[in-house]
């Protein structure tokens, strides 16, 4: 199974964490973003590199794995998976993000949208059980 997670920059280290739990069980990463969390330097050369990194990361996956906190790039991550047709999941400690109220999106209820909620580790392991 290939995937692609969708974070905030400051998260990286779960999405790290999250990744190596899926690679030990056989999935691929399609493009691990956090390569670049400690990039001291940013140009618009390099953000522009990193789009287009992220972007193929996403069109290559099987799955996009949303782990919140999310960023602001995060958002357009999870529109080109909804727009690819791409099976998403929607990763969160708790409940927060799935009650009506101001911290959900009409978009989190979509059909391809998939509610998971616990630690990496729970969250790494009902992953794994997709293949």
């Amino acid at each position: 199974m290939k995937f692609y997670i969708a974070s905030k920059l400051e998260n990286y280290e779960q999405v790290r964490i999250l990744a190596e739990f899926l690679k030990k069980g056989g999935w691929i990463q399609t493009y691990d973003w956090t390569s670049n969390a400690l990039t001291k330097e940013i140009t618009t050369e390099t953000l522009r590199q990193i789009g287009q990194k992220e972007y193929n990361g996403v069109m290559q996956a099987d799955i996009v794995i949303i782990l919140t906190p999310q960023g602001r790039g995060t958002h357009t991550e999870f529109g080109m998976a909804v727009a690819l047709n791409k099976k998403i999941y929607l990763c969160h400690e708790n409940d927060t993000y799935f009650k009506c109220d101001d911290n959900t999106s009409s978009f989190y209820w979509l059909p391809e949208v998939n509610h998971l909620i616990g630690n990496t580790r729970y969250i790494a392991s009902e992953l794994l059980k997709l293949c």
